[in-house]
């Protein structure tokens, strides 16, 4: 009989309350719902009179589903592991909740018995502080402990960590948990699958105009040298030109001169962004890239900042603008210098000094939170050398008490340049 035939109104007559029932139970054992109870009469022999009697409504409810579920649930219990989100859990506890329906949605009276109830509400108060003391035992075990550890030792954020944390919960099982080296490999893995790279320009476009700021100390002027010698050994028919627009450090340019001298670039000093306008009309369709060297900055003097967004505002051009980032800088620090810098509209990050720290975990935290891309790395004061292609590789060299699997990674993570098939040049045009 289907649930709606069932669902229909019933009525039983008989001299007391406890008589109804008793029939109705006869019939329909526990599945029934009373409507309603009213006094009536019924008649004596050939109708002549009567005598008083209880009428009892009621409903009778296919119930058959939801015990069904339940001996399901009592032979083979849900196992929560490990693997199992926290959204799962909470689904499973809904579906439950829903399939039993404590009220009848025509009667809004239960469906049970009260012994019945109970029986069913206590399941599901073991399901759930079953899935409560998963949750609780999940924080001590050893694995999970022993990564969050490493993390801090690499100098990653609390959140982070937080967030490997939960991630392995939500995709290990328990059996999978006791596997430290599967779980460490797939920390590493999660670490690079974050790590966003900034692809190689498209030179064709001309000029290609590359503007580097960023805080004071950093490096920006022997990085601009750097990456105005890349594209010199990458290609001796580029047009190229150095401009330098910090007026305030006369050594800065001085330093320039002399890098664009041993380059064979042409350097400029400039004032303002009409200088830099003139520089482009002047050398017109022939310079194809032209790199700007800028002003060294607290990342807390807003008015400057300001002004020099300013300076930069180059009519007709959108040029490429990378902000440096010192690797040693601490997490609090990194996160003001990308937040008080964003009124560059920086497309990527270039990694300097990245030979004077032993981890990188600062650094991929707050790019991660950010979600900024890195081009370049640079490290040492050598210049062509020691300035390359950001790649995933390179920062997950950088960390420490993991175990790297070097052969996987590599082909999980190639580099930007192997993706498109371009051949890795050895750049080795001495030392300036």
């Amino acid at each position: 009989m289907s649930r709606t035939s069932k669902v229909r109104p019933r009525t039983e007559i008989a001299p007391t309350y406890n008589e109804c029932i008793a029939r109705i139970r006869e019939q329909w054992g526990d599945d029934y719902n009373i409507v309603e109870k009213r006094q009536t009469t019924i008649p004596k022999f050939w109708g002549m009179s009567s005598k008083p009697a209880v009428e009892v409504v009621y409903t009778v409810v296919d119930t058959s589903p939801i015990r069904d579920r339940m001996q399901e649930i009592n032979a083979k219990p849900p196992r929560f592991g490990a693997g199992t989100g926290q959204r799962e859990r909470e689904d499973f506890l809904k579906q439950l909740i829903d399939t039993i329906g404590k009220n009848n949605s025509n009667t809004g009276e239960s469906l049970f018995g009260q012994n019945e109830l109970s029986a069913l509400t206590k399941k599901i108060e073991e399901i759930s502080s079953a899935i409560s003391n998963i949750s609780t035992n999940q924080q001590n075990v050893p694995v999970i402990k022993k990564v969050e550890e490493i993390l801090e030792e690499n100098e990653f954020t609390s959140s982070y960590i937080k967030r490997i944390s939960n991630r392995i919960r939500s995709e290990f099982s328990f059996d999978e948990l006791n596997d430290e080296e599967k779980v460490l490999k797939r920390v590493v893995e999660w670490i690079g699958e974050a790590i966003e790279l900034y692809p190689p320009l498209d030179l064709a476009r001309k000029p290609t105009v590359l503007i580097l700021v960023g805080p004071t100390g950093v490096g920006k002027t022997t990085t601009i040298a750097k990456m105005a010698a890349q594209y010199r050994l990458g290609s001796k028919d580029l047009n190229l030109r150095m401009v330098s627009i910090d007026h305030f450090r006369i050594a800065a340019q001085e330093q320039m001169k002399i890098y664009g001298e041993h380059m064979e670039i042409p350097t400029t000093a400039a004032s303002s962004a009409k200088d830099i306008v003139d520089l482009l009309k002047f050398d017109g369709n022939r310079l194809d890239v032209m790199l700007i060297d800028t002003i060294g900055l607290s990342p807390h003097d807003y008015e400057t900042i300001g002004k020099m967004r300013g300076l930069l505002d180059i009519p007709g051009y959108k040029p490429n603008v990378y902000l440096a980032i010192s690797a040693s800088t601490k997490a609090s620090d990194l996160r003001d210098i990308f937040r008080n810098y964003e009124t560059f509209e920086y497309d990527a990050v270039i990694v300097t000094k990245f030979d004077e720290t032993n981890h990188v975990g600062n650094i991929l935290s707050v790019l991660q939170e950010k979600r900024k891309p890195v081009a370049f790395i640079s490290s040492g004061q050598v210049v062509p050398r020691d300035f390359e292609e950001a790649t995933v590789l390179r920062f997950l060299t950088k960390l420490t008490d993991f175990k790297l699997d070097m052969d996987s990674l590599e082909n999980k993570f190639p580099s930007l340049t192997k993706e498109k098939g371009e051949e890795e040049k050895d750049i080795d045009g001495g030392t300036l």
